[in-house]
């Protein structure tokens, strides 16, 4: 059997504006995209379509905010590819607009006024893509749905709503944590290859420096020692729009491996293929949106998604007046009045970054006594390199799981290395300096397992 998991769709109702000011400065502080979605995920769809795939999975965070347009946009989308396929969907934060923001865009202005469906509504709106084929189900505290589905006669997956545990933060209800232990016994009990699908993270990917905090459930280390010693050994998630796969070890030696599926919206847009072998391993292959057509054109999806990805940075660099600047760092949920204070001492920094190439930036820190272990002729081997080419390649590279990885013996992999240890040689003690390193470090090579294909 194989089947394929896609998460975080965002679908956005161009409905809502896709010009003007407000829309741009909303869409340029986005790693994924916005107007394109929509386009995006009919090719994608189509895409599935025309698989060999069994059934789809879609790992929550379904529309962009909750939008009762987006909604049911998407859902017209999704009866399109049920015609073809099998499809079954876990709804999260973003279905129901969790931070009572929804917006739409006209010219320079964002409005609120626009209807949400709520949390309650969805397990019927969507009943038609899970719920009504589960062979058992639970509903949440906020009237969200967690479901069982049976594929076939030994592999079921175990469908999770992790949206507000008791303290209102993602994770379970003891109420609910009763009705999965049931479900996981009943799998054993049964001979089943179960797999549990949610929306937020078990563990950090890369570092917790990027993936900690509120992307991972709350008391995380708990929570994921509770399903190892449960028994469930498989974990796919969405959320941080970063393709990544771990493990966690419990205190008493049971694992779980979590495959995190990046955003389908956004680099590298990927749809993860996964078999069940007969031995209940599963072996998984990350393959990606090939093209989709937005406004009468056929785009290269990859190219096009990672340049989107790349101006979430660049946008800053390029800023050259204190309005911009201000602007650009407030859409980005950062205090831009704050920072804008400073745009005289910023203005010539910013200016500097975005034209320096790379053995500039090595002269500079040897200069401010930052260099120490920044070998000269690895930064002379990219002299004529800009330094935004580096910072967006490592950035790409922690969204596609090191799609194409470094190896540790390169000169590219040491000066990256090299400069992410500068902090730590400022600050001996600080343990955020030496999980830097370590980021660099599983962004540049992928990790321990190979983030786009292997057995688990």
């Amino acid at each position: 059997m194989k089947i394929t998991f896609i998460a975080d769709t965002h679908h956005y109702s161009k409905t809502l504006g896709i010009s003007g000011k407000a829309y741009e400065l909303r869409s340029g502080s986005d790693q994924k995209c916005l107007a394109e979605t929509g386009d995006i995920i009919d090719s994608a769809f189509n895409q599935l379509a025309e698989s060999d795939t069994d059934a789809v999975f879609i790992l929550g965070d379904v529309t962009n905010d909750g939008e009762m347009v987006s909604h049911l946009e998407f859902r017209e989308k999704l009866y399109n590819l049920k015609q073809r396929k099998p499809v079954y969907i876990i709804t999260a934060t973003h279905d129901w607009c969790c931070d009572e923001n929804p917006r739409r865009f006209e010219g320079d202005k964002t409005f609120h006024d626009v209807e949400v469906m709520k949390s309650s509504d969805l397990p019927e709106f969507y009943k038609d893509f899970g719920p009504d084929d589960a062979i058992d189900k639970f509903i949440t505290r906020i009237g969200t749905i967690c479901y069982t589905i049976q594929l076939g006669d030994n592999v079921r997956v175990l469908c999770l709503n992790d949206d507000k545990n008791e303290n209102n933060h993602a994770g379970y209800t003891p109420d609910c944590w009763k009705w999965i232990e049931k479900q996981i016994k009943s799998a054993q009990k049964d001979n089943c290859v179960l797999i549990g699908i949610q929306h937020h993270l078990l563990m950090p990917h890369v570092s917790s420096l990027i993936t900690g905090g509120s992307v991972c459930v709350e008391n995380r280390e708990k929570v994921a020692s509770r399903f190892a010693d449960l028994g469930l050994k498989y974990m796919f998630v969405g959320h941080s729009h970063i393709q990544a796969t771990d493990q966690f070890t419990s205190k008493n030696g049971n694992i779980i491996t979590e495959v995190n599926v990046g955003s389908l919206c956004g680099y590298p847009a990927p749809m993860v293929d996964v078999e069940i072998n007969d031995d209940g391993t599963l072996t998984y292959n990350v393959n990606h949106l090939k093209t989709f057509s937005f406004n009468g054109k056929e785009i290269d999806a990859l190219p096009y998604l990672a340049e989107h990805a790349a101006a979430l940075i660049n946008r800053i660099f390029e800023c050259r007046t204190k309005e911009d600047f201000e602007e650009r760092l407030s859409a980005l949920n950062l205090n831009g009045e704050k920072f804008s204070k400073y745009w005289s001492l910023i203005k010539p920094v910013l200016s500097k970054l975005d034209n320096m190439k790379t053995y500039e930036a090595y002269k500079l820190l040897k200069l401010l006594g930052f260099a120490k272990g920044v070998e000269k002729e690895d930064a002379k081997e990219f002299k004529d390199k800009p330094l935004k080419e580096f910072v967006n390649e490592v950035w790409l590279s922690v969204l596609d799981g090191a799609m194409n990885p470094k190896d540790k013996n390169s000169t590219y992999y040491r000066l990256v290395l090299s400069v992410a240890s500068v902090p730590s040689k400022i600050k001996k003690d600080s343990k955020n300096a030496k999980k830097l390193i370590a980021a660099a470090d599983y962004a540049l090579t992928g990790g321990d397992i190979n983030n786009q294909s292997a057995t688990i």
